[in-house]
Parts: C-alpha cells; structure tokens; sequence
C-alpha cells in the first residue's frame, strides 16, 4: 500500500499540466501514487500525461469520455491505495514539502481529515494572496484553532454546509474515512466539490487544522467555474444530492434550516452565470426552495445584485472578468471597462 494516492482530474490544461506534475513528482516524499484521469482532454493533456507516466512509474493514466471532474475524481478514488489522498487541481501546483509534512501530522494526530491553507495566484496580474483559515473561521465563527487546533461541524453549525470552506483540495484525507462512508462528489460538471467537502466535513469525528501553506490556486480566464453556460443548472441536482445525504446520514432534521440557507445562497451565487436564454428556466427551478413569492423576489433582488441610484449614474470600482482585472466605469448606466496594468508582487 502507498502511503499517499494524489488524485488528478485532466481536461485540457496542456498550458499548465507540466508545473503541476513537476511539483508532484519533485515533492521531498515519494511513498505516493498518482492517479491521471484523463477526462475525455481534446488537446496534449494526454500525451504530456503519458510522457510522465513512461519516466515514473508512480503515474496511473486512465481516460474516459468527458464527464466532469466529480465523475473522473470519485473513479480515482474507486482505484486509489494510498492510505491517505489529496486532490490536486491540474491548473494548480503544490509545495514541495506538501505530502511529507501532511502525511507525518495527520499519522501523529491519527487524521481523518486535515485541513490547511492556500495560496491563490492571478493567472493575469501575476499576483499571490494567502488565504489564512484562521482568520476566516475567527472571524466569521469566533473560533480560535490557535488555542483548539481542530475542529467539527458542530463547532461551527450556523450556516455550516454554505460558509465553511468547499474546495476539496486543501483537505488531506484519510481513505478509509471516504471510502467506508461513501463519500463521493457529485456526478455533475460544475460544483461537484460541495457534496464531497460538506460530506466529509459532517461525518468527520473532528478535522485537524495544520497553519501552513502547500496549495497554489490559480485563478485562470477560461476556467469552468468562471463562464456562463447551462452547465450551472446542474447547481438543482448538486442541492438536492446534498439533501438525499443528509437525510441517509440521519443529519437532515438536524440541519435543515442550515441545508435551506445552502440552497439559497449557491442558487443567488450560480445566477450571474446563467445565459440570458436560460434565465426564465432557472427562475422557475429556483422558487421551489423559497417559502413564499415574497422571500423569492427579495432573495432575487440579491441576484440581480441591484446598485443604488447614484452608483447607477456614477461609480468606479475594480471588477474581476475570468482572472483579469478590470477597472469598471459606470455613466448614466453604461459600463466601461479598462484593462489594468499587469503587474507582480513577487
């Protein structure tokens, strides 16, 4: 058995695969597995993936028609036999000491899950920022992890399945743990991650906290996550999988107030990324989670994410489009944009 089975999901990211790969391959613990699916990749992905493979033999390449990475992650986990997994984003890289430092602190603390920090890295400005958990949780929850370095739902049940942190990747996990609860992603191409990170986040006796940074996230134009499509209507079958595990788990009367404010707010956040021509059908599929006409209209006014009258007529402010940064120039209602100039903090 590996100590450690990194599970990658692969859809064309030829751009990026190398320096993901290459921080995996050069990590200062080498007792680990990786596990390639290829998710149906239309560019090189799959050649560069196998270019690996022929070097190392730690590298298992399976493809498979495009299906999303929730479908391409739980066939990772089916196969995987590493005592612990990670996930790794193939856009994303690692620290080199990542797995060497998370496999001796979750065997010290007998882990089912450790939790960590990450780094986010602006594919465009070329700019770094940390993203401390310590300063989220204290703040939105009043929990010190620097005198209780650990933590459970329970410590945190107010707002806890839409407010705690989602990305499956800045967990490290024990497979045991997964695999004996059955918890998978969902079968869908976008928001995958939540029934995964919330299932594991709710089944865990506690999560250890470990304060360092071993994750870089990039934020990239062209990511999934970041685009309009009709793939964001899967967000109705990713909230009512959640439910359909909670009820199994024995957990939803317990949290459905906290399961009926998830919804709410994942369907406000999915809303500016649905296309014109879909928005009357998400309209309707949205209504069925509000008690009332009245809650609905007010929750859709927070999607429509509605300006005041003056900012209507003039405002400036920085905006996001994909991972580039723009200043926006709003005049009797019409919107500018201007590019900034790229820069780096490093």
């Amino acid at each position: 058995m590996k100590k450690v089975s990194i599970i990658l999901p692969v859809y064309n990211v030829e751009k990026y695969l190398r320096k993901c790969l290459d921080s995996i391959i050069n990590q200062t613990f080498d007792d680990f597995e990786v596990i390639c699916i290829n998710d149906g990749s239309t560019d090189n992905s799959l050649e560069i993936l196998n270019e690996y493979a022929q070097k190392d033999s730690r590298f298992i390449i399976i493809s498979q028609e495009n299906q999303g990475q929730g479908v391409a992650r739980n066939k990772g986990i089916e196969i995987s036999q590493g005592e612990y997994i990670q996930f790794v984003d193939p856009d994303d890289w690692i620290e080199l000491n990542m797995l060497e430092k998370l496999y001796d602190f979750a065997k010290k603390h007998q882990s089912q899950v450790v939790k960590f920090n990450y780094t986010e890295y602006n594919d465009y400005s070329g700019q770094y920022k940390k993203v401390n958990f310590t300063k989220r949780i204290k703040k939105d929850y009043n929990y010190d992890l620097d005198k209780k370095s650990y933590y459970n739902w329970r410590s945190l049940k107010k707002d806890c399945l839409s407010n705690i942190e989602l990305h499956a990747w800045s967990h490290f996990y024990l497979a045991e743990f997964i695999k004996s609860h059955n918890i998978q992603f969902a079968p869908s191409k976008h928001g995958e991650d939540h029934l995964f990170a919330d299932g594991a986040f709710l089944l865990a006796e506690k999560i250890d906290y470990l304060s360092e940074y071993f994750y870089l996230y990039r934020i990239r134009s062209g990511s999934c996550v970041r685009l309009k499509s009709d793939i964001n209507l899967c967000v109705f079958d990713n909230i009512q999988l959640l439910k359909d595990f909670l009820i199994t788990n024995n957990l939803f009367e317990e949290l459905e107030e906290e399961w009926n404010e998830y919804a709410k707010k994942i369907i406000i956040c999915h809303y500016s990324k649905i296309p014109e021509a879909s928005i009357r059908k998400y309209e309707d599929l949205s209504k069925q989670y509000f008690t009332s006409e009245k809650e609905y209209l007010i929750y859709k006014k927070k999607m429509l994410q509605k300006k005041s009258f003056l900012k209507q007529i003039f405002s400036i402010q920085n905006e996001y489009r994909g991972a580039i940064k723009y200043k926006s120039l709003t005049i009797l209602g019409i919107k500018f944009y201007l590019k900034s100039k790229k820069k780096s903090l490093v």
